[in-house]
Formats: C-alpha cells, sequence, structure tokens
C-alpha cells in the first residue's frame, strides 16, 4: 500500500524519494489515505504525518500547498470530533510541533480558517482550538507576514486577528471555548482588556448554567492582568440578574413553578461563581486586595452597589480567609453605618434628596443575602453570623461613665441603633434558614449576657426574645444551653435578669423540664446572701405565678399545706394539668411568703408584682389575700381608739448611726388596695358561684376591705402631730433623725395617696367618698408642703433643685385616668353633687394633674411607669390616649382665663397640661404614625379603646396642626398679661413632632412651614425663650425645603440692621425681614443662624464627596448614557454654586456687623473658616475634574469665586481688626474695674489671656482657610486658562500694619508749620506699607503679635472696587464708603 511505501522512504531518510512519492499523490488521494488511517484505523497515522511532513519542504511551492491541505483537512476531522481523545491530542500534539516550521503564508490561511469559522458560529469546542493560540504565538514572532497584499509585523497581524476575532459576534455555544483559549494566547495588557471586555458582554448570551465555567475562565485570564476589570465584569452581572429577577418578583407571574425554578438556578449559579472566586484569592492573593479595593471605590458613590446581595456574599466569603477577615469586617461595618447616616441625612437635608435621588434601601439587601443563602451557599453562613455580632457589639447601647443607662423608647433612631437592629435581625433570619449555626448563636448571646456584667446587653435581650418568639420550637432544640445558661442567673444584674426570664418564658409551656430547671435555680436564688440574687428569685417565682394558670383544682384552705417540687413531678410533665399547675403556684407563693421579712427591696419587688399575678391568674385569689393580710397586721393598729393607726416604728432599721427603710409601708397598701378591688370585681362577675371554694376568699376580702375603710377615717383625723412630724421637726437628711421623719414622711405620704385612690374607686361617685378623697388630699398636702419646705432650705443653693424633688406617687395610671377623666369632662347628673366637691378645690385637680404629668413622664423616659397597669404596652397606649384627650380638652376650655384666674395663673394647670401632651405625642410619635393618628382620633372623641382606621393619615395630622395653630394664635391675640409664652413653647412643641410625620413635599407640610414664618415676620417677642423656639422652629422647616439659604441670608441682612456696622460712621437702615430679630434677641438669633449654616455647609460637603465619587465610577464604568450624566451633574454644580452663593451674601452682611464681643465673634470665625474649607473643598473636585480630563469649570463657580473675593475676603480682614479692638477694649476695661483688688485684677489678667488663647487659634485657622482657598483657585486657574486671581486680592502680610487714624490724629495735634511735613511722612508710610505688601506674596512670615491685625486701604480706587453689592444699600449703607473715610 502506498502508505506504508511513504512511511518506509521516511524510516530510512530517503528524502527525493519521499518527496517524490508525495508529489505524484492527488489532493484527494491524500485525503482519503489521511481518512483511511485516522477515522478506519488501517494503520498509524501519526507516522504517515511524520513522513508527509518530512516531505513537504515549505521552500517549495507544492510543499507548502501540501502542508495547507493535511493541516485543513485535520481540522476538519478534528472538528466533526469523530475519532477518540486519545488520538485527538496525538494529532494536535504533532500538529502544533510543527507549526513552529510553517511558511508565513500557511499560518495566514490556517488563522483565517479559525477566524471564518468564528464569525460563521460553527467553531465546536475540542482539540482543534489548541491549535489555534500556538498559530497566533508562531505568528506573533514573524518578522513579516504577507496578508493578501500587505505586509506587515507578526505582532501586528496577530492583534489584527485578534481583534476580528473580538469584533464579531459569537456564538454563545463557543463563548466558553474561546475564553479558554485565549489562557494560551500571548497578549498585551490592551489586547488583554480587549478581550476581557468581549468575554464579559459574552456572558449575556450564556445560559445561567454555564455561567461559573465562564467564570472560572475569567479568573485564570485575569492572572494576566485587569484584575479589577474582570471582577467588576462578574459582580455587575450577577448584580443584573438580580435586580432583574426583583423587578420580575414584584409583577404577578403565572407560571410560579417556572419562575421558582430560575431564580433557584441563579442562585446555584451565584455560589458556584463566589466559590470560584474565593478559591482563586486563595491562590492570588493580590486579586483579593483588588476586590477589597473595588469595594471601597463603590462605598462613596453607590454604597447600594457595594453592598448588594451578590457582592455581600462574595465579601463574606473571602473574610472566610484570615488575610481579609479584619479588612472586610471593618468596611462591612463603616459601610452599613454609612448608608443608615446617609439615608438619615436624605431624610434632613432637601439638599441632599435633590443631588442623590436614590432612596437606600440596605436593611432589605442585606437580609435578602440570608435568603439566598438557604441555596446551598455554606461558605457565607459562618461570616454571616460573625457579621451579625459585630454590627451588635459595635453599635449596641454603651455605658456612660461604668453607668448602664436605660433606653429611653422616645429616643431618636440613631444611625447606630438602626445598624444594632439590622445585625439583630440578620441574626433572627439566619437562625431560622440555618440548622447548622443555631447552637453557635445561641452560645454567642448566653456568652454576652452572662459575660458582660458592665455593659449594657438589653439588645442582646431582645435578640433572643424575637428568637423566642418566631421560633420557639427550634429553639427546643437547644434546651440543654438554656439550662446551662440558667446557672448564671443569679449572678447577672437584676434587669438583665429580668431580660432574661421574659425572652425565656414562653419555653416554659413547651418544656416542662426547662421549667423545673428554672424553679430550682429560682429557689437557690432566694436563699442566697446576695440582695440582687433574692430580687430575681422573686422576679422569675412572679413572671412563673402570672403565666402558669390556675384553671380550677385543690380548694383555697389547702394553701396553708406545704407542697415540694417532688410531690408535683408526676403531674408536672403532663401539659395542661390545672391541678400541677395549682400546686406549682401555691409551692411559689410559699416560698414568697419569705420575703415579707426580707429587705424593703425584695418586698417592693414582691408587692409590685403580686397584682399582676392575681390579674392574670384570678383562682390565687384567697392565698394572695392571705398573705397580704398576714403582713399587713404587723403594723396596723386594730385598736381603734389608737393613734396613729399604722405602727411605723417596725417600719425603718437602724445600724448604728444609719436609718433603713425596712418595709415600704405605701406600696403595701397599694398592693393591697388594688387586689383588693380587683378580687371585688372578680366576685360581682362569679356572681356566688363556687361559694366553698372561695369562703377563705371572701372571708380575707371582707376584712381588708374593712381595714381599709377603718383606716381612711381614722388616717383622716390624724394630724401630722400623732406621727411626730411638725413643722419644727428635722428633715435634714444629713443626720439620722432627719433620715428617719424623711422616711417617716414619705410612708405617711404614700399611705394618704393609696387611700385617696380606694376611697374614691370603692365609693363609685358618693358625696361621702369625695369629701373623705378631700380631707385624706388636705393631709397630704400639709405634710408634703411641709416636707419641701424642710428639704429645700435645708440643702443649701447649690442642690436645691434635687433636693425639692417630690417622691413618686403612689397612685395608679388607671386612677389617674379615671378622676381627671370625673373633673374634666364628666357631664353626668348623677354624679354632680359628689363631683362638685371635688371641683371645688382647684388645688386638688392640679394636684391630679401633676401625677399625670409625672406619670407621662415616665411613660417617655422607660416606656413604663410606676403602680398597676404600667408595663403592658397595649395598656399604656390606651391610657395615653385617654389623657391626652382629657388634656387637651381641659387646655382648649381653660386657655381664656377669666378676671378671676388670671391673677392665679401659677395655680393653673394649662401648662402642666400642655407639658403632658407634648410627653405624650412625644412617646406615641416614636411609635409610628398609625398609633399617633390613634391617639389623634382619640382626642377628637372617646374611642373607648377600640382602634379606628385613618384613610388619610397626613390630612388627619394637619387638622390637629390647624387646631393648635388656632390656640396660638390666641395666645398671640391676648393681651400682655394673659400671654403665657410657655404655652406657646409647648404648643409649638406639639407643631413639631406631628410635623415630622407629614411628608416634606406635601402642600400640609408648606402650609405649617408658611404659618410658621408668618409669625416670625409680624410678630415681635420679647421672651427669649419663645423667640429661640419659633425661629429653631423655622430654620429646621426650611431645612427641608429649597430656600433655606435665602432665609439665613434674610436674617444676616437683619442682624446687621439692629446691631449696626463695625464702622460706627456707618449708617445701617433699621428695617429687618423679621420682627423677630430686634436688637435684644439678635445674638441669640446670630448664634442660630450661625449653626444652621454649619449644618447647610455639612451637606454641601457631603454632596461635594458623593458627587465626585459618583463621576469618578460613571467614567470607569464608560455608561452609554454620558450626556444624561453630564446633564446631572450640570445641574448638580448649579444648585451647590447657587445655595453657596447666597451663603456669601450672608457672610458679607455679618462681617461688617458690630458682633457682641464673646460667644459671638468666635462662633463667626468658626463658621467662616468652614465655608473657605467647603468652598477649597469645590476647587479640589474641580481639579480632580481636570485630572481625570471628564469635565471643565463652569461660568456659574467663576461668579461664585468673583463674589467671595471681592464680597467675602475683602471685609474678613477689617472685621478681625474690628475684634481684636474690641477684645483689647474689653480687657481695658475689666482691668480698670478691678485694679484696686489685686485678686481681682490677677483674675481678670488670666481671664483676658484664656480669650486671647482661644483666638490665637481661630483667627490663624481662617487666615490659614483663606490662604489655602487662593492656593488651590491658583492651581484650577492653570489648569483651566482661567484667571480666577482677577477676582481677589492676594492676602497681605499681616505683621505691619499703619494705623492711618492714630497718624491723622497725630498730623492735627502738630502745629500748622509742620502739617506739610507731617502728610509726606504718612504718605511715605503708604508706600511702606505697600512695599510690604509686595514682600509678602514672594515669601510667607512667622507671625507676631500683631498678626491678626488687617492693613487699612488707602486707596480710594480699590475701596470702591471691594464696595457691597447694590442691594446692599436698601440698609443705608453708601456705596463709596471708602471715599468718605478718605474725606474725614
Amino acid at each position: 500500500m502506498m502508505e506504508k511505501k511513504i512511511i518506509g522512504f521516511n524510516d530510512a531518510g530517503k528524502t527525493d524519494q519521499l518527496s517524490a512519492a508525495l508529489d505524484d499523490l492527488q489532493p484527494s488521494q491524500l485525503t482519503d489515505m489521511l481518512n483511511n488511517l485516522i477515522l478506519k484505523g488501517r494503520g498509524d497515522p501519526l507516522a504517515f504525518l511524520q513522513a508527509v511532513f518530512q516531505g513537504s519542504p515549505s521552500t517549495e511551492t507544492s510543499g507548502v500547498e501540501r502542508l495547507l491541505l493535511v493541516y485543513q483537512h485535520l481540522l476538519k476531522i478534528l472538528h466533526k470530533n469523530e475519532i477518540n481523545t486519545k488520538m485527538a491530542s496525538n494529532l494536535v500534539g504533532l500538529m502544533m510541533l510543527e507549526a513552529d516550521s510553517l511558511p508565513g503564508t500557511v499560518l495566514v490561511e490556517l488563522a483565517s480558517r479559525f477566524v471564518e469559522s468564528i464569525k460563521e458560529g460553527t467553531l465546536q469546542g475540542g482539540k482543534a482550538l489548541e491549535l489555534f493560540p500556538k498559530l497566533l504565538s508562531v505568528l506573533s514572532v514573524q518578522e513579516t507576514v504577507v496578508h493578501g497584499e500587505n505586509s506587515m509585523k507578526g505582532s501586528e497581524y496577530k492583534s489584527h486577528v485578534l481583534n476580528k476575532v473580538c469584533s464579531c459576534k459569537w456564538n454563545p455555544q463557543s463563548v466558553l471555548h474561546l475564553a479558554a483559549m485565549f489562557r494560551d494566547v500571548p497578549l498585551t495588557q490592551d489586547e488583554l482588556k480587549f478581550v476581557l471586555e468581549k468575554v464579559l458582554r459574552g456572558m449575556r448570551d450564556l445560559d445561567l448554567q454555564d455561567l461559573p465555567a465562564l467564570v472560572y475562565q475569567l479568573l485564570l485570564l485575569a492572572a494576566k492582568g485587569h484584575k479589577r476589570l474582570v471582577l467588576e465584569g462578574i459582580t455587575d452581572f450577577f448584580i443584573d440578574q438580580d435586580n432583574l429577577h426583583r423587578s420580575r418578583g414584584n409583577q404577578e407571574s403565572e407560571d410560579l413553578m417556572c419562575e421558582y425554578s430560575g431564580v433557584e438556578t441563579l442562585r446555584h449559579t451565584e455560589g458556584t461563581s463566589i466559590l470560584h472566586i474565593v478559591v482563586s484569592v486563595k491562590q492570588d492573593q493580590e486579586l483579593g486586595r483588588e476586590f477589597v479595593k473595588y469595594l471601597k471605590a463603590s462605598q462613596l458613590s453607590c454604597p447600594t452597589r457595594a453592598l448588594a446581595p451578590f457582592n455581600l456574599a462574595l465579601a463574606l466569603s473571602t473574610a472566610q480567609l484570615h488575610r481579609f477577615e479584619d479588612q472586610i469586617f471593618d468596611f462591612l461595618k463603616s459601610t452599613i453605618l454609612r448608608c443608615f447616616k446617609d439615608t438619615d441625612r436624605q431624610q434632613q437635608s432637601y439638599l441632599v434628596r435633590e443631588i442623590t435621588q436614590e432612596r437606600l434601601n440596605i436593611e432589605h439587601m442585606v437580609l435578602e443575602t440570608v435568603s439566598n443563602s438557604v441555596y446551598g451557599w455554606d461558605h457565607v453562613i459562618q461570616s454571616l453570623v460573625q457579621l451579625g455580632f459585630t454590627l451588635m457589639d459595635s453599635f449596641g447601647p454603651k455605658a456612660v461613665f461604668g453607668r448602664i443607662e436605660p433606653t429611653s423608647p422616645t429616643t431618636q433612631l440613631t444611625p447606630a441603633r438602626q445598624s444594632c437592629r439590622l445585625g439583630a435581625r440578620l441574626l433572627i433570619n439566619t437562625f431560622k434558614a440555618h440548622e447548622v449555626v443555631r447552637h453557635e448563636i445561641l452560645d454567642q448571646i448566653f456568652n454576652r449576657v452572662t459575660i458582660k456584667a458592665t455593659s449594657p446587653v438589653s439588645h442582646y435581650l431582645e435578640l433572643l426574645a424575637d428568637t423566642v418568639k418566631s421560633a420557639p420550637q427550634l429553639l427546643l432544640e437547644s434546651v440543654p444551653k438554656v439550662r446551662e445558661a440558667f446557672d448564671y442567673l443569679s449572678f447577672l444584674p437584676p434587669s438583665s435578669a429580668e431580660g432574661l426570664l421574659k425572652a425565656i418564658q414562653p419555653l416554659l409551656k413547651l418544656s416542662m423540664s426547662l421549667k423545673d430547671s428554672l424553679i430550682l435555680v429560682l429557689r437557690k436564688a432566694m436563699f442566697s446572701k446576695q440582695l440582687d440574687s433574692r430580687k430575681i428569685g422573686v422576679m422569675g417565682f412572679l413572671m412563673i405565678l402570672k403565666h402558669f394558670k390556675v384553671l380550677g383544682g385543690l380548694v383555697a384552705s389547702q394553701s396553708s399545706q406545704t407542697f415540694s417540687l417532688s410531690q408535683i413531678q408526676v403531674d408536672v410533665h403532663k401539659p395542661y394539668n390545672a391541678a400541677s399547675n395549682e400546686a406549682l403556684c401555691l409551692e411559689i407563693l410559699g416560698n414568697l411568703r419569705r420575703c415579707c421579712t426580707q429587705q424593703a427591696d425584695v418586698r417592693l419587688q414582691l408587692y409590685e408584682g403580686l397584682y399582676e399575678v392575681l390579674c392574670h391568674n384570678s383562682k390565687l385569689q384567697a392565698p394572695v389575700l392571705d398573705m397580704l393580710l398576714n403582713q399587713i397586721k404587723r403594723y396596723y393598729e386594730s385598736d381603734s381608739d389608737m393613734t396613729p393607726p399604722l405602727k411605723l416604728d417596725p417600719c425603718i432599721l437602724a445600724q448604728g448611726e444609719s436609718v433603713y427603710l425596712a418595709e415600704p409601708m405605701g406600696h403595701l397598701l397599694g398592693c393591697i388596695q388594688q387586689c383588693v378591688v380587683k378580687t371585688r370585681e372578680f366576685q360581682n362577675q362569679a356572681g356566688g358561684e363556687d361559694d366553698d371554694e372561695d369562703e377563705d376568699c371572701v372571708t380575707a376580702l371582707t376584712e381588708l376591705e374593712e381595714l381599709l375603710t377603718s383606716l381612711t377615717t381614722r388616717m383622716i383625723a390624724c394630724e401630722m402631730e400623732d406621727f411626730e412630724l411638725d413643722k419644727s421637726a428635722d428633715f435634714s437628711l444629713a443626720s439620722s433623725v432627719g433620715v428617719k421623719n424623711n422616711i417617716y414622711a414619705i410612708l405617711v405620704l404614700g399611705a394618704y395617696e393609696v387611700l385617696m385612690e380606694y376611697t374614691f374607686t370603692a365609693g363609685q361617685f358618693s358625696v361621702s367618698s369625695c369629701e373623705q378623697v378631700l380631707k385624706l388630699y388636705d393631709n397630704y398636702h400639709k405634710l408634703s408642703d411641709v416636707l419641701k419646705e424642710k428639704t429645700t432650705a435645708g440643702a443649701g443653693k447649690k442642690v436645691r433643685p434635687a433636693a425639692g424633688k417630690s417622691p413618686h406617687s403612689l397612685l395608679s395610671l388607671p386612677f389617674v385616668v379615671n378622676i381627671l377623666k370625673a373633673l374634666i369632662s364628666d357631664t353626668s347628673t348623677v354624679h354632680g353633687d359628689s363631683l362638685a366637691v371635688l371641683r371645688g378645690c382647684p388645688e386638688f385637680l392640679q394636684y391630679i394633674t401633676s401625677v399625670a404629668l409625672q406619670k407621662v413622664q415616665q411613660i417617655a423616659d422607660k416606656g413604663t411607669c410606676d403602680g398597676a397597669a404600667g408595663i403592658g404596652k397595649e395598656r399604656l397606649l390606651s391610657h395615653c390616649y385617654s389623657l391626652a384627650r382629657l388634656l387637651m380638652t381641659y387646655y382648649t376650655e381653660n386657655q381664656i382665663l377669666t378676671e378671676e384666674h388670671k391673677k392665679e395663673r401659677k395655680k393653673n394647670v394649662c401648662s402642666q397640661s400642655l407639658e403632658g401632651l407634648v410627653g405624650i405625642m412625644s412617646y406615641v410619635g416614636s411609635l409610628g404614625q398609625t398609633p399617633l393618628c390613634q391617639c389623634l382620633c382619640n382626642i377628637e372623641k372617646d374611642c373607648e379603646g377600640e382602634e379606628v382606621r385613618v384613610s388619610n393619615k397626613p390630612d388627619k395630622i394637619h387638622t390637629h396642626i390647624k387646631a393648635l395653630q388656632r390656640l396660638i394664635a390666641n395666645i398671640l391675640a391676648a393681651e400682655d398679661e394673659a400671654q403665657s409664652w410657655k404655652e406657646l413653647i409647648s404648643l409649638l412643641t406639639i407643631i413639631t413632632q406631628l410635623t415630622k410625620h407629614l411628608p416634606t413635599n406635601s402642600p400640609n407640610y408648606e402650609q405649617v412651614h408658611s404659618w410658621v414664618n408668618k409669625i416670625c415676620t409680624d410678630q415681635s417677642i420679647d421672651d427669649m425663650a419663645a423667640c429661640k423656639h419659633l425661629l429653631g422652629t423655622l430654620l429646621s422647616l426650611t431645612q427641608q425645603m429649597k430656600n433655606l439659604p435665602l432665609l439665613l441670608r434674610d436674617l444676616a441682612q437683619d442682624i446687621h440692621s439692629q446691631l449696626g456696622d463695625t464702622d460706627q460712621e456707618v449708617e445701617v437702615e433699621d428695617k429687618t425681614h423679621m420682627a423677630l430679630v430686634t436688637h435684644r434677641t439678635a445674638p441669640t438669633v446670630l448664634l442660630m443662624v450661625l449653626s444652621s449654616t454649619d449644618r447647610e455647609l455639612d451637606d454641601i460637603d457631603w454632596c461635594l464627596t458623593w458627587m465626585k465619587a459618583d463621576i469618578l465610577s460613571k467614567h470607569r464604568q464608560e455608561d452609554d448614557n454620558m450626556s444624561q450624566a453630564l446633564t446631572q451633574r450640570e445641574n448638580h454644580e448649579k444648585t451647590t454654586c447657587i445655595r453657596l452663593g447666597h451663603l456669601v451674601t450672608g457672610y458679607h452682611e455679618l462681617v461688617q456687623t458690630a458682633v457682641p464681643y464673646g460667644a459671638c465673634v468666635e462662633a463667626i470665625l468658626k463658621t467662616l473658616t468652614r465655608y473657605y474649607t467647603t468652598i477649597t473643598n469645590y476647587v479640589k473636585y474641580y481639579l480632580s475634574l481636570y485630572a481625570n480630563k471628564i469635565g471643565h469649570l463652569t461660568a456659574r463657580f467663576e461668579k461664585l469665586v468673583k463674589l467671595v473675593g471681592r464680597e467675602l475676603t475683602q471685609n474678613v480682614y477689617p472685621f478681625i481688626t474690628y475684634i481684636q479692638t474690641c477684645e483689647h477694649e474689653h480687657m481695658q476695661q475689666a482691668v480698670d474695674k478691678v485694679k484696686k483688688d489685686k485678686k481681682k485684677t490677677g483674675a481678670a489678667v488670666q481671664a483676658g489671656k484664656n480669650r486671647a488663647m482661644k483666638q490665637t487659634k481661630t483667627i490663624p485657622n481662617l487666615i490659614y482657610a483663606i490662604e489655602q482657598f487662593e492656593r488651590f483657585i491658583i492651581q484650577l486657574g492653570k489648569k483651566s486658562k482661567v484667571n480666577l486671581m482677577d477676582y481677589m486680592k492676594v492676602s497681605t502680610s499681616r505683621d505691619f500694619r499703619i494705623n492711618v487714624a492714630a497718624v491723622q490724629a497725630v498730623m492735627e495735634d502738630e502745629s500748622d508749620e509742620d502739617e506739610e511735613e507731617m502728610e509726606q511722612e504718612g504718605e511715605a508710610g503708604g508706600e511702606q506699607e505697600e512695599g510690604g505688601q509686595n514682600g509678602e506674596q514672594a515669601s510667607e512670615s512667622e507671625g507676631s503679635d500683631e498678626e491678626n491685625h488687617a492693613p487699612h486701604n488707602t486707596n480710594p480706587a480699590d475701596e470702591d472696587e471691594a464696595a457691597p453689592p447694590t442691594k446692599k444699600s436698601k440698609l443705608g449703607r453708601a456705596a463709596g464708603r471708602g471715599k468718605r473715610k478718605t474725606a474725614n
């Protein structure tokens, strides 16, 4: 056969015969031989191919044609994929080996063949494609390559081929193969970037299942360079896919199964891609560093992209690598906090909302990552837990000077608190989604609760409680962890122990063994030596009594029997066993009886909890009443002829010279009266059923009612002297006798309050009961006045406010609401006579209102209040609604006083009513718009606890705002004597709180703003507090609108007109935009204007930073919508320039104002420095645009620079001179005033030095800020080819100054003969000053004592140039100010 013959010639080395034999073959014969050898396996194809290559020299035309034919046919065979892999590999290996010796024409033709197949989309994967990189590699080293009629270098032709390949459309099936092929192609960095961009664009055409493989190929390509490009491309693609699926999810889909499978496939694809990237980062840490840089760059311009679910998951997976752990968690922590801060800034500022129209929903994105992780993202789970605890540890509440302050419910939800709350939600969702980390999360929570005794752990306890509520069954799998935490219960602070018990409480009903463990721990705690441990024991037992209800079973007479845990363990594991529950409760009550002989704190804990137990567990009436009856008998004098009826001596405990409270008598009586009233209510509802079982209960109830009735009568008859208390008694806290008398007085006052509540409640509006209430109040009032008078007198001036503070009232919140309702709004004829008795005592109404105010303040501060019904949130809200209606009703009816009441203004309860309303609105408003509208509906009419649905909440809120506006109008229209500015402030505070719930772009909001603006414009108010509050409200409302800089400018002009000019010869027109601004209020208004200006500059600084980052990010992305981005940028620049320009005109007024020496001067200097810093940042913004060649200077900014140079900077230096003159005069006056007293002289000098030291910082800081501004203006002028320094004068030397006024005074004193000579010397001095100015431009000099004095400009032309703007003339300021000075 011919094939063997050819192989034989090659083996024998007969080259000539081999070439001749091959030349004799026709192309078809040669291809048939190859087919027989390769496809049919009739010989050794490799040996035959070696012979063909050997016998086809590249120097002969026939040989070149033969080589091209063979290569083309082999490629055709390889494309069909009809041979086994081993044969294909051998063939490709041989072809690659011979490729180095192929002539250029063959290489070009073969490369063209590959390019054509790619264009046509016929390129298939396989071994054939491995030859293409080899061909390109060989081509790139060719000196000359002929392509058609052109010839070029091999490297150029390789670039030409790559350009063709990447410019054509790729078949989606070939994208992956081409990406793998490019790994072996030698590429320059530009070629690599071109290839990577093409491959990244091809991701959109691939199926989701193929994407992880393509990501892997991209990461291998990234090893050559452009790692940032690859990472951005991959992350942007998956972020866009997430957004696409999210938008589809918001729309209704017909095929839910198809949609679910698509999302599931995407999530699995993302998870696999993340794994590929993390593995690549392990091998190439430079890739990880580039990823961190990419995240940090995204943080400024688009934090939503930096924390998109895919990016966050990728970051958390990368954080598993120790090298990047700290970097990534620090980044995530700071970015999340920054996002919440930016959201808060958006809500507070109109400017920020206008610049950044995107709304950040960072919480949704982070939690979406948790929901995505259920699709097999195991590499993210541990980092999610770590991120959650990192957020909670970093942004949770902190101890202040070692003290753990309770979190007020009315405290604003700060960005730090939002970050902490996000961490908690992250952990809850992770706990529910992933079983593998549940034990770890619980471990971490319990560790933090039990170990951090000196740090607040309330946020961890809230997390635990939310976890228990959301997934109690899941926690049952971790009962050993909970039981382990119980072992540390008695060692925790009481507040932490209470939170832990409340959090775990739902589990006790699900796990009886857990309940048994807790009871054992609590019994041990009851016998502990530590007071806190015993309080925890009482707290825990009361909680169990409250939640393990007795539905029936043992009779009450058995309550005296003792039970042990061993007796009830048989039944305790049977759910809903009423008998076992009752046995358990009776045993616990037996343990609690021991508390009646312990410290006052433990007894107090018991008394405050028994009423709640009785409300939840009504079957425990008899044992509870029996316990209370036995306890009160110790202190009650049963003989009715004896006075006083209460034994106070056993209520105190003396240890040496110290006196302590042993029995909180008031709280004991309060607990008794509440339990008695509640039990009587239960008995009336029962209607006489179960008489046998309730016999003991009725006996105890009757005995206690008789005791309270007798006690009321006897306490009314008692005088203060009966308790050894009178006006001559010692109440000072410095002696043991005074402490004892104080304790006695507080106990008696508490008893009076409790008996008032019982008498009114049990009397049911009878005339006799109301008379008894008033008699009790008279006794209470007398003793209270004595106590206040004595403690205030004995405390001294330094601690008078604290010493005069009244103790917490023992009246319950429901009683306060009921009696206020009776006094204010009860119009029933049945109750008329009895209520007339109470209403006849105005002091009693004022007392009840003050107690209501005290309760409201407790709710606003702690979220709870003392007394019954002071814990449950729903009950508290209901009582707050009722209180708000009553207080508003009273104030509305009594705002306009009659002639009789005008003289008793101090006793009027109107101001107290408004203070209570402020507290209620603050608390309810902090809970959201829905509770606020519910409260407003209750103010309109009594809804009796029913929930009212409000369709248009903003309109409902605005309706009440208008009602409050009418009340303020009444105050403003009243006579001077009848005006109460305190009430106006309270009403304005309520309006401000309500306005926070209105949309800032709504007509309702604009109406409130216009109304406040009109008051400030029309009303001249002398009261400083009211003036300050009105203007503060106007500024805060205007900050949410567009015209804040205009308002600040107008206020600055008003301040200038009222305080006068720094030049006493200049007259300023006494005309203001705001009547509120007077000569008296102007300094206060100035400080508020400067504070608002600082906030405005803060917002502008933030916007500049955001604009710069946004432009740079869009420039890197080379977005298609560049024209739209350019328009947005121009609008943003226009907005910020206009606002800065308005601020310049405001500062122009202020620096010419005769500001009073002191805090105002320092504030102006600081805000001026801040302004120059901000506008310098603006200059740097434009410099960055020029540096990146993406922008240019705008005409509007040129005008702004001109305005700053001519209207501000030129007036700053004379203002500094004015300040120093004022300072010198002030110090001289102080020294002259105290010259006779040497001690005072030294103090005055020292005070002057301290003020001088302050100004040695503020004035140089201002000068430095101006010089920095001018420095960067010069740089910007060079970049933009615009001479911006034409608009300003370079800062001159401040080391040397000629005081022209002093020179003129000397000249006038000299003789007329020497006048001309002195004038010539003065002119020479002026020239010398100009020389000093020119010298300063060349070098900077060190500041001396005269450094902060500005030189007077004696050139009239220059002064005309720096004249104020035309609008200034309306204030009476002459345009030719410099000329008039010269004329003098």
